[in-house]
């Protein structure tokens, strides 16, 4: 079987997905959105997979800093998944980034 996906949290400041394997193993894809006093970069983005659980190699935190990257990140973690999970992760990331995505468009 494959494996199971879900959404553990969902807000505008924050997301965290997980996937379990059939041993009950699981890997987390997580996104946070704080504020900065920063006036450039009014949000600072930080999301991380860690897949301790799954005893897999853990993604390196540097290569997701931007939306971007944690589009890209959670492509290849979910590469499996069905589409209504991919559907309803992608509803869930759009609030939590929101945020984000005013800051970056007001800034160009």
């Amino acid at each position: 079987m494959g494996n199971k996906y879900g959404i553990y949290q969902s807000s505008t400041k924050s997301c965290i997905f997980y996937k379990q394997d059939d041993d009950g193993n699981q890997s987390t894809f997580n996104i946070f959105v704080k504020s900065t006093n920063d006036k450039e970069n009014k949000k600072e983005l930080f999301a991380f997979i860690d897949n301790e659980q799954m005893k897999k190699e853990n993604w390196n935190n540097s290569d997701i800093n931007n939306v971007k990257d944690v589009i890209d990140a959670f492509g290849g973690w979910a590469s499996d998944a069905p589409i209504v999970f991919e559907l309803e992760a992608k509803k869930s990331m759009s609030q939590c980034l929101s945020s984000v995505l005013r800051d970056l468009e007001e800034t160009e």
